[in-house]
């Protein structure tokens, strides 16, 4: 079943078969936020005056949908099963129950495991951005203190060094870091020599 646009209901035999059968699908279906997709949800997210908190928009940066209409309703749904914290609008993934496609049931299967994905991807992220941001309080009145005693200027130049580290962190998107960027990077090796060696 669907929603009509005059909020009545009616038969969808493709939802049905894709929801019911999805092996028919002609290409396999990839249930994870690929890189350009974690990277614009980054992007927009820390872009915006409170990041940690995910808002209507954030499901078509994160590529859930392109419809303004299914990514609100999508955010209503998420606050509605408590995933999204009322008061606070950070995640709570221990919602995510076994009703979660139900409580979505207007977007595809393939969509909700999407969804699930971009939920606990976002959720690390904050964890991670909230260690750096903690670290470099820390180091704000560490360096404040330094200068105020006045005999440590080369550590204080380390500690201003390691802020201005923490800084660029913050801002780096989940291409530029991690596993996948190491696995991809060439290294240099040797090239092997057609010349015979000394005899």
């Amino acid at each position: 079943m669907e929603r009509t646009p005059g909020g009545g209901t009616r038969f969808s035999f493709t939802r049905f078969i894709n929801n019911a059968v999805p092996n028919l699908a002609l290409a396999p279906q990839v249930t994870e936020l690929n890189i350009a997709e974690r990277d614009a949800l980054f992007v927009y997210q820390v872009s915006a005056s409170a990041p940690e908190k995910l808002v209507e928009e954030s499901y078509i940066a994160g590529g859930i949908t392109s419809s303004t209409s299914v990514s609100a309703k999508i955010h209503r749904a998420l606050l509605k099963n408590g995933v999204i914290v009322k008061d606070t609008g950070r995640i709570d993934t221990s919602k995510v129950t076994k009703n979660f496609a139900h409580q979505l049931s207007h977007i595809t299967s393939h969509a909700q495991k999407k969804l699930i994905d971009m939920l606990f991807f976002w959720e690390e992220e904050m964890m991670r951005l909230n260690v750096l941001r903690s670290e470099a309080e820390e180091l704000k009145v560490v360096i404040e203190e330094e200068k105020k005693v006045g005999d440590g200027q080369e550590r204080v130049g380390g500690l201003e060094k390691r802020a201005k580290e923490l800084e660029g962190l913050l801002k780096l998107k989940p291409s530029l870091r991690g596993e996948q960027v190491r696995e991809n990077e060439q290294l240099p090796g040797y090239v092997e020599s057609s010349r015979p060696g000394p005899s």
